[in-house]
């Protein structure tokens, strides 16, 4: 059985209850709480509740710590390493798609927004769990 992408949404594969972090948080704060829940990313949360500054991934802050000293976790805030902007797809989005943007953004992660509120997180993983099942 093949696996029909176009008929996937994103909202069908998202992880529904993304962690946050603020952009004033410290990294060692956000790389903990990325540990204690077994994740890899954490979204920044903006002022306004509709906006999204940014993620921080693992991969933002181990590649920090390849050329810092692993003391800079706690002197460095979250805005001072995380990707911005948060590249979004609509909650609507088949998952062909939402694989293409992710090839063609260098990105392994997207913040899932219906209208301008945050539904989600999808991931690579998570669209790989998800064909394996279907497959």
């Amino acid at each position: 059985m093949t696996v029909d992408l176009h008929r996937l949404r994103a909202k069908d594969v998202m992880s529904k209850a993304p962690q946050w972090a603020t952009a004033h948080e410290n990294l060692l704060t956000a790389a903990r709480r990325m540990v204690q829940h077994g994740i890899r990313a954490l979204l920044v949360a903006g002022a306004d509740p509709t906006d999204l500054p940014g993620i921080v991934t693992s991969k933002d802050i181990v590649n920090l710590l390849g050329t810092q000293d692993p003391a800079v976790l706690s002197e460095l805030r979250v805005a001072d390493v995380m990707t911005r902007p948060a590249i979004c797809v609509p909650a609507t989005t088949n998952l062909l798609d939402c694989i293409n943007l992710m090839r063609m953004a260098g990105v392994r992660r997207m913040p899932v927004v219906d209208g301008t509120a945050v539904v989600g997180l999808l991931s690579t993983s998570d669209i790989f769990q998800r064909t394996m099942a279907e497959a």
